[in-house]
């Protein structure tokens, strides 16, 4: 029935999937070695035969009308489904159908892939980016997602008791366990205690570990007052039980900060203030107690009012609002060949204000559109001596949002007359998977033009390992709450090694961000990160700072030195 069964054959052998072709009663006629090891069957005992024959009724059914499909519109297919392989074990696999026609005779051509373990190991980078590594609990990231599906309207509104309850939780003492009885037993205790509060948490509520010794806790159904304080008092009185180690007891308290879900409050960023300006006088008032939210308790409020004012009229001014940087390193021989543009802010009255503080702010006000614009336009002024030096700049997904966007940035490259191709704009993760259409469509406009985009923070969001060869990017950065273990911690370090492999494959930069320890970088080095920032090489400076650095490199080049901008790590 067939040319050249030979060179077909062999053909067929030399692809890495089980192949094989199908006639329109499901009878296997023609197949490759991978499909005889994975049915566990030699070829004369499949062809002819059905491979349906052992398998779920229910999936034998989607498989068939999935093939007359194929069949009848000669349309390609591709799916993916569980199966048991020959040993019993659940695999997952990918499957690609596609028609071929032979002397007027449809056949469906079937190739199997197995992906068993791109699932798993996308399974597990989804477990780190939402978990602590040290206690198995949720982590910060888990928790502002939740909170983000529970600030909207109504849902905090619930008839016959409160609405559902956010606490924020400090060991307090802590610090001295460290000190006397070594880090080891400070885990132990930060471990021990993310397990005693599992024990007393609502049921379908999250428990999280917010980093170093604070805690959180969010209840998602509506609690009573009564309910609410016996919960704070069972958590509270946690501590009260020995945390026993080899040959000691160290003693810690715990003070809980509280705030009630309303329909007032709009952001996750609201709902973690108040708990924050509860827990802070449940502090005051001598520790080891719970304290509510109440607005008598929110003295941040005017500051808050105050910053908003002062940073509306900077912006305005276009004063006290300046640009740090940041050199990029390349790993290959540790020259300077870029960086990264952070903003700084410094009032006259309210003195140097971290960006954690204010960018938020601008976010939550819509300050972040002239925000953003300014600290673009300054960075490419300023960056434009330096020809063969490229220059990052965060974005806000709210900036993305605005249609404008794209245009405004194009604009303002074509005045400073600041080339396309020497600008990147680094969008977080969780900000590019969950753009509209709207924000896509700004990301293909700048690409289009010669604007690099950068996948920041990668790790913290939905990290697909998947999913990142579909989304148009040109670098991807490694979060440096992953760099920091990745001599530590195994998985963390197969982690950051997959994503490496996979953005090189997909010709993707792949930045490190965070470097600290010399150990570090060579892990990462090995690993195939291209570039890499952090403390170890520079911390972020301002421009004449960074004039001076480049010179220093530059004299030492005209001196003998073996690399110009080159920073030894």
């Amino acid at each position: 029935m067939f040319n050249n069964l030979e060179v077909c054959q062999a053909v067929l052998n030399a692809l890495p999937d089980a192949t094989f072709l199908k006639d329109e009663q499901q009878r296997v006629v023609f197949l490759n070695r991978k499909a005889c090891e994975l049915f566990g069957k030699t070829a004369g005992e499949i062809l002819g035969h059905s491979p349906l024959a052992d398998l779920d009724p229910t999936l034998v059914d989607m498989i068939i009308e999935r093939d007359g499909h194929v069949l009848k519109t000669g349309e390609d297919i591709e799916y993916e489904h569980q199966m048991l392989n020959r040993d019993n074990v659940l695999i997952s696999m990918m499957v690609r159908c596609s028609r071929i026609i032979f002397h007027d005779v449809p056949y469906v051509l079937v190739s199997l892939n197995d992906i068993t373990i791109l699932r798993e190991s996308e399974a597990q980078t989804r477990y780190l980016a939402y978990h602590d590594i040290l206690t198995g609990l949720h982590n910060r990231t888990a928790l502002y997602e939740q909170l983000n599906q529970v600030v909207v309207p109504g849902a905090g509104k619930h008839a016959g008791g409160i609405g559902g309850l956010l606490l924020l939780m400090d060991l307090d003492g802590f610090k001295n366990i460290n000190d006397t009885y070594g880090h080891q037993a400070g885990d132990f205790v930060l471990c021990e205690f993310g397990r005693r509060l599992q024990g007393v948490a609502p049921q379908a509520s999250l428990v999280a570990r917010m980093g170093g010794d604070e805690f959180s806790l969010l209840t998602h159904q509506p609690v009573g007052r009564a309910q609410a304080e016996d919960l704070c008092r069972q958590i509270v009185n946690l501590t009260q039980i020995p945390f026993t180690l080899t040959g000691a007891s160290p003693f810690v308290t715990v003070s809980v900060g509280v705030t009630v879900i309303t329909e007032a409050v709009i952001t996750a960023g609201e709902l973690l203030r108040k708990a924050d300006a509860a827990l802070y006088e449940a502090k005051r008032q001598g520790k080891n107690m719970h304290c509510f939210y109440s607005e008598s308790l929110d003295a941040n409020l005017s500051s808050k009012r105050r910053m908003e004012k002062a940073l509306a009229n900077a912006l305005s001014a276009g004063r006290d609002i300046t640009c740090a940087y940041q050199p990029l390193i390349r790993a290959a021989d540790n020259h300077i060949i870029g960086v990264e543009a952070l903003a700084r802010w410094r009032d006259d009255e309210l003195g140097e204000i971290s960006p954690v503080q204010f960018v938020p702010l601008a976010e939550e006000t819509g300050l972040i559109i002239p925000l953003g614009k300014l600290i673009l336009r300054q960075a490419c002024r300023e960056m434009l001596r330096w020809s063969d030096l490229s220059l990052s700049v965060n974005i806000s997904p709210i900036q993305l949002r605005d249609g404008g966007f794209a245009p405004m940035v194009l604009a303002l490259l074509a005045e400073l007359r600041f080339p396309p191709e020497r600008l990147e704009l680094e969008l977080t993760e969780t900000a590019i998977m969950n753009s509209d259409a709207n924000s896509k469509h700004q990301l293909v406009l700048l690409r289009a033009a010669g604007v690099r985009i950068s996948l920041d923070d990668f790790g913290t969001g939905y990290s697909s390992l998947s999913l990142l060869k579909d989304i148009v990017v040109d670098s991807v950065k490694i979060d440096r709450s992953f760099v920091q273990f990745v001599t530590q911690l195994k998985d963390t370090a197969a982690i950051v090694t997959a994503v490496s492999h996979l953005g090189v494959k997909l010709n993707l930069e792949v930045i490190a961000e965070g470097v600290e320890t010399p150990e570090q970088q060579q892990f990462l080095v090995d690993a195939g990160c291209t570039q890499m920032q952090g403390f170890l090489f520079s911390k972020p400076l301002t421009e004449e700072k960074l004039e001076q650095l480049l010179g220093d490199i530059s004299r030492s080049k005209q001196l003998g030195g073996d690399n110009e901008r080159e920073i030894k790590g």
